[in-house]
């Protein structure tokens, strides 16, 4: 079941009422328990980029949100969610996302990218853009706001030069995007941030951001240089 927190990590509730019982269903109750896929925490979401034109190039940012000792989510450590990339250049993306409440960690993101891909759609939106957006904007009230460390409201220029390209896909018929593996194409030097959205979508799923709820809404910083 997909139980998240709508805070600052901005990890929203799903709701999917016949599959309560099922793979993954979801709940639109917002309670303040630990984001998780099938009974795992999303704890953590792991980006590694590695420059295509220089394999020691590699950049690896983490978002994590952490369980106290009665399970509830702890506020979320954004320290290590960074990307300094280079300008003018492409790097292979891969997603992870941890269960580190488990002892071993738990690799939720495989289980999904292998088990549950038909129903699961990654969407990544750089910020600021002068494109239309691929995410929609949060309201900017309440606790609908951006994810750390996303600043609410979002300066509106001058864009992050950056494109993201979804380069792995499911067994739908046709096929669908997925997003647990991308391409990073940077510009000109420019700083800004990267959303990065985890939509379930089971029996709507059709390659947009529209059906389906929310499971995991987390935030990076990007400089690019």
């Amino acid at each position: 079941m997909f139980l998240t927190v709508k805070s600052t990590p901005k990890v929203r509730v799903a709701a999917m009422a016949g599959l309560l019982a099922a793979l993954a269903g979801c709940s639109k109750n917002e309670e303040v328990v630990a984001p998780t896929v099938a009974n795992e925490a999303l704890t953590t979401t792991i980006l590694t980029l590695t420059n295509t034109a220089n394999p020691t190039d590699v950049q690896t940012a983490t978002w994590e949100q952490l369980l106290d000792s009665k399970g509830n989510p702890l506020t979320p450590d954004v320290s290590k969610a960074n990307l300094n990339l280079t300008a003018n250049a492409n790097y292979t993306g891969q997603l992870g996302i941890l269960d580190k409440s488990q002892t071993p960690t738990f690799d939720v993101g495989n289980e999904i990218a292998t088990q549950r891909a038909n129903y699961h759609h990654v969407f990544y939106q750089p910020l600021p853009t002068n494109q239309p957006l691929m995410i929609p904007a949060p309201t900017g009230t309440g606790a609908d706001i951006y994810p750390a460390p996303i600043p609410t409201p979002l300066p509106t220029s001058p864009p992050l030069n950056l494109t993201v390209t979804t380069t792995d896909v499911d067994t739908n018929t046709p096929a669908l995007p997925l997003g647990f593996k991308t391409t990073f194409k940077t510009g000109a030097a420019s700083t800004g941030y990267l959303r990065v959205v985890l939509r379930h979508q089971p029996n709507v799923k059709d390659g947009t951001f529209a059906p389906g709820s929310t499971d995991l809404d987390v935030g990076f910083n990007v400089s690019i240089k």
